[in-house]
C-alpha cells in the first residue's frame, strides 16, 4: 500500500510500481497526495498503472515527438498544429512537466486569451490542439487521463450563414468578368468547395453528360506552396450532376481559357497558374460584390447552393451526397434549419388521410 509522509511542509506518497520497485511523488497539498495515494492502487489493481517517467519531459518535447507522428494527417492540419502550439500553447506551457499540466492550468490559460481579446474560435482551436497533442499522450501510455478532458472551453458562436436568392446569385456571377463567371455558377449550382474548384481538373468534367467527378483538392498553404490531397472524408469524394446550363457554361470554359492537356486546371488566373485565394477576393470577388450589392463569402455559396437545393424540394439525403458530407447528420446539423416544416406537413398529411378514409366509410 501507498504510504505519505510529510517533509519540508511537503507531501510524499511512497509506493511500489507492479514489478515491486519502489517509486515516490511529492505533492504541496496533503489532498492531492491522498488522492494520488488512492489513484495509484487502483491503477495498479485495474492494471492501468503507467510508469511516471513517461510523464516527466517538458511538454516541448513532447511537441516535437506528437509532430512526428502527426506527418500522417493533411498538411493543412500538420501546419495549423504548429502554429498554434509555436504562438499559444508551447510560451505557456512549454516547460510544463506532461504529467504535471493540470485542468486548472489550461482552464486559466484559456480565460486569459480570452480576456487578451482573442476570438473565441481561436481560443476554442488551441484548446483542440492541446487536447490532441495530450491525447496522443494517453495513446502512447505517457499519461493516464487527458487533463483537457476536465476543462470548459469556451462556447463558440455559431457563424450565421448568407444564402443568397436566385436573383442575387446570378447577378453576383454575372458581374465577374468571362474567366471566373463559370467559376461562380458551379460554385451555386454544384456547391463545390474551393479547394475542389480551384483543383477541377479537364479530366474530370464531362460536359456532355453533366457530370462533374470530384476526387482531388488543392490547398495553398502559409508559405504559398500547393498541395494536392483527396477529400477529407470518402464520401466526399463524389460525382456531381450539373444543370444543362452551367454544363455549357463549362463547355466553353474548356475551350477558351483551359489547356488541352487532360490535367489542366480548369479554373487559373491570367498567367495559367492555380488560383490564390486572397488575390482572388481582393481582385474579382470583392470588386463583383460591390457591383452586384451583395456580401458574402466564397463559402456561403455553397451554403446558398443546398438553400436553393432546399427550396426546389431535394431530399436532405440527395443534398448529403451532393456536399459530399459524411453523414446526413452533418447535413440536417448544419442546414436543418433552412428545410420547411416537416412535422407540420407530416400533420396536414395524415389529416387529409384520415378525412378521406372518414368520407369514404
Amino acid at each position: 500500500m501507498a504510504s505519505i509522509d510529510k517533509r519540508d511542509g511537503k507531501y510524499r506518497v511512497r509506493y511500489r510500481d507492479p514489478v515491486g520497485q519502489q517509486r515516490s511523488r511529492t505533492f504541496r497539498r496533503k489532498a492531492d497526495a491522498d488522492r494520488f495515494s488512492r489513484e495509484v492502487e487502483v491503477d495498479k489493481d485495474r492494471g492501468q498503472w503507467i510508469d511516471p517517467r513517461g510523464a516527466d519531459v517538458a511538454l516541448a518535447v513532447w511537441v516535437d515527438t506528437f509532430m512526428t507522428f502527426a506527418r500522417s494527417l493533411a498538411p493543412t492540419t500538420q501546419q495549423t498544429y504548429q502554429r498554434d502550439l509555436n504562438r499559444y500553447v508551447l510560451p505557456r506551457f512549454g516547460a510544463v512537466r506532461l504529467g504535471r499540466l493540470s485542468p486548472e492550468e489550461i482552464e486559466t490559460w484559456l480565460n486569459d486569451e480570452l480576456a487578451a481579446g482573442l476570438a473565441p474560435s481561436s481560443v476554442h482551436r488551441h484548446y483542440r490542439t492541446l487536447r490532441r497533442v495530450l491525447q496522443t499522450a494517453v495513446a502512447k501510455d505517457r499519461l493516464l487521463t487527458n487533463p483537457c478532458d476536465r476543462v470548459r472551453p469556451p462556447k463558440v458562436p455559431q457563424t450565421e450563414m448568407t444564402v443568397l436568392t436566385w436573383d442575387q446569385a446570378m447577378a453576383f456571377a454575372e458581374a465577374h468578368s468571362e474567366r471566373y463567371r463559370t467559376l461562380i455558377y458551379l460554385a451555386v449550382d454544384a456547391g463545390m468547395r474551393w479547394s475542389e474548384l480551384v483543383g477541377l481538373r479537364r479530366r474530370s468534367i464531362d460536359a456532355a453528360r453533366r457530370k462533374i467527378r470530384v476526387v482531388e483538392q488543392l490547398v495553398q498553404l502559409d508559405d504559398g506552396s500547393r498541395v494536392r490531397r483527396p477529400p477529407k472524408t470518402d464520401s466526399g469524394t463524389r460525382t456531381v450532376t450539373v444543370s444543362a446550363s452551367v454544363a455549357a457554361m463549362l463547355a466553353d470554359q474548356l475551350d477558351r481559357f483551359v489547356e488541352a492537356a487532360s490535367d489542366a486546371l480548369v479554373f487559373t488566373n491570367g498567367a495559367g497558374h492555380p488560383l490564390s485565394h486572397s488575390s482572388f477576393l481582393t481582385h474579382h470577388f470583392r470588386k463583383a460584390q460591390l457591383a452586384a450589392g451583395v456580401s458574402c463569402r466564397f463559402h456561403d455559396l455553397r451554403h446558398t447552393s443546398v438553400a436553393l437545393a432546399i427550396a426546389e424540394g431535394a431530399h436532405p439525403k440527395a443534398i448529403q451526397v451532393r456536399m459530399g458530407h459524411s453523414s446526413i447528420t452533418v447535413t440536417l446539423d448544419r442546414y436543418g434549419h433552412l428545410f420547411p416544416e416537416l412535422d407540420e406537413a407530416i400533420a396536414t398529411g395524415f389529416d387529409a388521410r384520415f378525412r378521406a378514409t372518414r368520407a369514404g366509410k
